[in-house]
């Protein structure tokens, strides 16, 4: 939702912090990849890799070129080459930030592809469309089911207030149906698939510790901005 954008770069500009520079990190390389172009750093979360794309080249990315970048572009950025590509303004309240922040901390089209998958995207492109939009309205809780993971359906269940035993079966979903729970099934079940893509991540015994962590701040997040949504508007 375009009101949940300002709030969802806060997230993601904390959670990426200032300039850092990892050799391991191959988003600290100009080139895209450890070894290639310049080890230049991030800066917010903005890869050496995606300044080299702005810049029209890998070998003008350096450290200082890094360190200039400055909030407000960091954050223009994230809007112009996230938020918008993922089409995060039409997408429900905390479906949009699993989205933005694991496609900021991945790419867009891993973040897309995984909401297409969840809603019946015959073959997912990575690219948000208005078959892509329309399920995700559409889309019912016994088809969002079988993507969330034992451990978010215990959270889930939880949520709902049933017993948590990490089974999504019929008690569990009619409970999201009479409490209209897709947008929360779509949260738990993108959560689900984000943690097996970090697992699935040859540098996850290096950094999945806090790729982990944020998918955690990430969910909690995302609870946050769909509890302000669906709050009753205050009487004046």
């Amino acid at each position: 939702m375009r009101n949940n954008l300002s709030k969802s770069l806060d997230f993601v500009m904390a959670a990426e912090g200032g300039y850092q520079c990892n050799k391991a990190d191959d988003g600290n390389w100009s080139g895209g990849r450890v070894g290639r172009g310049n080890l230049a750093g991030t800066k917010y979360g903005v890869s050496a890799a995606l300044m080299a794309l702005f810049m029209g080249s890998v070998s003008a990315v350096t450290p200082a070129v890094m360190r200039r970048i400055g909030l407000p572009r960091a954050r223009n950025i994230a809007t112009e080459r996230f938020w918008d590509v993922l089409r995060c303004d039409d997408l429900p309240a905390g479906v949009d930030v699993m989205l933005f922040d694991f496609g900021f901390n991945s790419t867009p089209e891993r973040a897309a592809r995984h909401l297409q998958a969840i809603v019946g995207v015959k073959n997912p492109d990575g690219l948000i469309g208005p078959d892509t939009l329309f399920r995700v309205e559409h889309i019912q809780p016994a088809t969002i089911a079988p993507f969330i993971s034992h451990d978010y359906a215990e959270q889930f269940q939880s949520w709902l207030g049933v017993a948590p035993d990490g089974h999504i079966g019929p008690l569990t979903l009619a409970a999201a149906v009479a409490q209209q729970a897709h947008n929360v099934m779509l949260v738990y079940a993108l959560a689900s698939q984000q943690e097996a893509a970090y697992r699935s991540f040859k540098k996850f015994p290096v950094f999945g510790d806090g790729w982990l962590h944020r998918l955690e701040a990430r969910v909690a997040f995302a609870h946050q901005l769909l509890a302000a949504h669906e709050a009753p508007a205050a009487v004046a």
